[in-house]
């Protein structure tokens, strides 16, 4: 897929799937498989693998891989796949190579961790990736690694950048950014449902979601009456259906993937096990996840 085909396809609900791991440690290729499939009939308009929510920090070069071209083969053309690609640019353009190689349709740039390159290795570090494939990228703005109106202006000059995930949470500056470059990017709330209104009025047209692999239904519903406008509706659906379930994942660092992934095991999908350094939900969390899912009549 042509980079500004990618641009026109980011819209509705980006889904962002976990990787499943058996009791052994290894990737569940097969589950994988069969979510990625569930997910697109489930009504989803991309789907994302090797993101935060799949444990992309916590996969070799070879998982990797694997993850790419199983979401590629499930999806087999149905919804664009966005691959999440990490590490140093080299790193990050080998991974690109085999992504774009598969047939990928873009890739999500994540962030760096450990260092804060300045806005010039920044800029450099998308350079590189830009000149390692032809696939549309996606910035991946978040606290730490935040992409200023400034920088995202200098990104806006590499052809294949084509869209920004802002996870900030400042409005102010995602509409600035917005009024900087307008139709230059697909722009995309990277704060999920919750926030869904506040960002659809900025000017996204997409956001993504962890909660999307469990309960697509309402994520889906939230993503109608945010893109319709029907305020009323969306704030009862996040108020009754999506704050309950996200107040659970901020309970406890790492939650925000071991919620996600004990869902989907207590409703017999294949969200597998942690990996370490993460450790799944305590037991009285884990009650209470029960609990959410069956009063939202998940179970």
């Amino acid at each position: 897929m042509k980079a500004q085909d990618l641009k026109a396809r980011l819209r509705g609900v980006l889904a962002f799937t976990p990787t499943p791991f058996t009791p052994e440690d290894h990737i569940d290729v097969e589950g994988l498989a069969r979510h990625v499939d569930f997910l697109v009939r489930s009504g989803v308009h991309a789907v994302v693998v090797c993101g935060g929510v799949g444990e992309f920090f916590s996969l070799d070069l070879d998982e990797h891989r694997t993850a790419v071209r199983t979401a590629v083969e499930s999806v087999a053309g149905r919804v664009p796949v966005v691959a999440g690609i990490a590490h140093g640019s080299r790193v990050a353009g080998t991974l690109a190579q085999f992504a774009e190689s598969v047939g990928a349709d873009g890739l999500m740039v994540n962030p760096l961790y450990f260092i804060e390159p300045s806005e010039d290795g920044l800029v450099r570090h998308y350079q590189a990736i830009a000149a390692a494939t032809s696939l549309g990228l996606i910035v991946y703005s978040t606290k730490g690694a935040i992409a200023t109106p400034a920088l995202m202006e200098r990104l806006a000059a590499i052809d294949t950048v084509v869209a920004l995930k802002d996870e900030v949470g400042d409005i102010r500056m995602f509409q600035e950014t917005i009024d900087r470059l307008g139709g230059r990017m697909a722009w995309i709330n990277g704060m999920a449902e919750t926030f869904a209104a506040p960002y659809c009025v900025a000017g996204a047209q997409a956001f993504t979601s962890g909660i999307v692999n469990f309960a697509p239904e309402v994520t889906l519903a939230v993503c109608g009456a945010a893109l319709a406008g029907r305020w009323e509706e969306l704030r009862d659906l996040v108020a009754r259906k999506v704050r309950p379930l996200a107040s659970l994942r901020e309970r406890r660092r790492g939650y925000a993937i071991a919620v996600v992934k004990e869902a989907m095991n207590l409703l017999g999908m294949p969200g597998g096990t942690m990996r370490s350094p993460l450790v799944p939900l305590a037991a009285e969390d884990r009650d209470d996840l029960r609990a959410i899912l069956e009063e939202l009549r998940l179970r």
